[in-house]
């Protein structure tokens, strides 16, 4: 009685949120319980929350040894899998999962997620279509679907999916930032800010709305507005590497050049692969020696070296001219 006590206590603190403290409690259970297979389903929940994706593993794979034909288990291990990007095994599980489930559109969905992220959009759709066909109200299947077809490089059906992902749940963030987007890409520029807009009435503390909005100001030409939105989105996330590069060339950009100098050094000094990969656009040869060679200082020793590297050396103007259309890139979302 009292085991059954802790697992509906340890249950209702999942359903809040806390699931550290039902975690403890599930602990207990499973300690009086050893052979509770749905505890051990509903434990690696905890763990799938917490982000222990391998510890949830274990716990599926216990529940599947005491029973394996828990559709559930199958399911939740496969997302497991998707998120440690075991994309095969993840399809596995899934596969398995639909075959004791055959209607659920929550598998389907979770399908077309890991198919889609193993880089086979196409195929994806399929498994949406049949997800939508059994549960055509879940706003995430549409989105996610929107995502295979802007992987694909169908913007216009992404955008179309996306209207709808809006429609079923409008205060749905990530619909908006990947809708803008779409604009964006297709030159769709006022479209692109007033999803942005929107997505920060929001949540005004969303980095990557920020972020899109200053890569559209970029492409207008409206660097003030652009140094704006890459300031709140470094203010938000100060380990934003692409925001202090793209600040950087609006600073340039604006004739601003010191202190464009002191964004492109700290991108170089905190990220020696992103010194590297723009060293490798510009043709320079031994890549390796380079990424050896990238000095590793935090941003405010650099003394001089602002004034007097990048934009004599490194960082000539043919060099950051021609990067306004390859560097500049806005971030798309995945679930």
């Amino acid at each position: 009685m009292q085991n059954n006590k802790l697992y509906q206590q340890g249950l209702i603190k999942a359903r809040q949120g806390n699931y550290r403290g039902a975690l403890d409690d599930l602990n207990q259970v499973l300690s009086c319980n050893p052979n509770h297979a749905i505890a051990y389903t509903n434990r690696a929940l905890l763990y799938y929350h917490l982000k222990d994706y391998k510890n949830a593993i274990k716990d599926l794979d216990y529940a599947l040894q005491i029973n394996p034909k828990l559709s559930d288990a199958y399911l939740n291990r496969g997302n497991a899998w998707r998120h440690l990007g075991k994309y095969e095994k993840a399809i596995k599980d899934l596969k398995i999962a639909l075959k004791f489930n055959p209607t659920s559109d929550a598998i389907y969905n979770n399908l077309g997620l890991a198919i889609a992220q193993s880089g086979e959009y196409e195929d994806a759709l399929k498994y949406y279509n049949k997800a939508l066909l059994f549960n055509p109200k879940n706003h995430k299947t549409y989105h996610n679907r929107g995502r295979s077809f802007y992987m694909g490089g169908r913007k216009q059906d992404a955008i179309q999916d996306f209207n709808k992902t809006i429609e079923l749940s409008p205060n749905y963030t990530k619909a908006y930032i990947n809708r803008g987007l779409c604009h964006h890409q297709l030159g769709e520029h006022q479209a692109a800010i007033e999803d942005y807009n929107t997505a920060l009435k929001i949540d005004a503390y969303n980095v990557y709305a920020y972020y899109n909005r200053g890569c559209v100001y970029y492409s207008l030409k409206e660097m003030r507005s652009a140094i704006d939105d890459f300031n709140q989105a470094i203010q938000l996330d100060p380990t934003y590497i692409k925001a202090y590069l793209n600040r950087g060339l609006a600073r340039y950009k604006s004739g601003n050049q010191t202190e464009a100098n002191k964004d492109f050094y700290h991108v170089m000094c905190v990220n020696a692969d992103a010194y590297v990969y723009y060293q490798a656009q510009r043709g320079t040869p031994s890549d390796v020696s380079y990424s050896r060679n990238a000095p590793q200082v935090e941003v405010n020793q650099g003394g001089e070296y602002f004034h007097t590297t990048f934009l004599e050396g490194l960082w000539d103007e043919v060099d950051l001219n021609y990067r306004e259309s390859t560097i500049c890139e806005a971030e798309f979302l995945d679930d």
